[in-house]
């Protein structure tokens, strides 16, 4: 009995060393949301906070969501006394920081919808890097801050 219990533990082992950890790698996404928008609106704002846990510096270069045509980060940023939305090409999660997509600064953009999408539902964000890795985050739509 004891080598069939050992050789279980090797095989468990070996299964582990072979597929690693089942984590997400080094990113870890808090408290996406997306304001619901009138159903005509041809974009959407996304927001996040992305956690990087790992020892190196993560870039993300690429996002995507069905329910969209496609989806780009943008920044917001004064240039010559006015904001401007200026899209970003690649968005570097320092290592053991954060950055925060939220309004007024990096957020994400949702352009051209699929569809009406409304309060309630949840929209699947897939986040691209530089390294290949891809991360695929559950954004809650919610309704508008009545600030908005």
């Amino acid at each position: 009995m004891l080598q069939v219990r050992q050789l279980l533990m090797f095989g468990l082992l070996a299964g582990y060393l072979v597929a690693g950890p089942a984590s997400a790698g080094t990113l870890e996404f808090e408290g996406a949301w997306v304001p619901e928008a009138p159903p005509v609106a041809p974009v959407m704002a996304g927001y996040v906070r992305i956690n990087n846990t790992g020892t190196s510096d993560v870039a993300i270069t690429g996002a995507h969501c069905p329910d969209f045509n496609h989806v780009e980060i943008h920044d917001m940023q004064e240039r010559d006394g006015m904001m401007r939305m200026i899209k970003q090409e690649r968005l570097t999660i320092p290592a053991g920081e954060a950055v925060e997509l939220k309004k007024g600064g990096l957020h994400l953009m949702l352009m051209k919808p699929q569809r009406a999408i409304k309060t309630g539902e949840t929209l699947n964000v897939t986040f691209e890097t530089a390294d290949g890795e891809s991360f695929s985050v559950a954004f809650e739509v919610k309704p508008r801050p009545a600030q908005d």
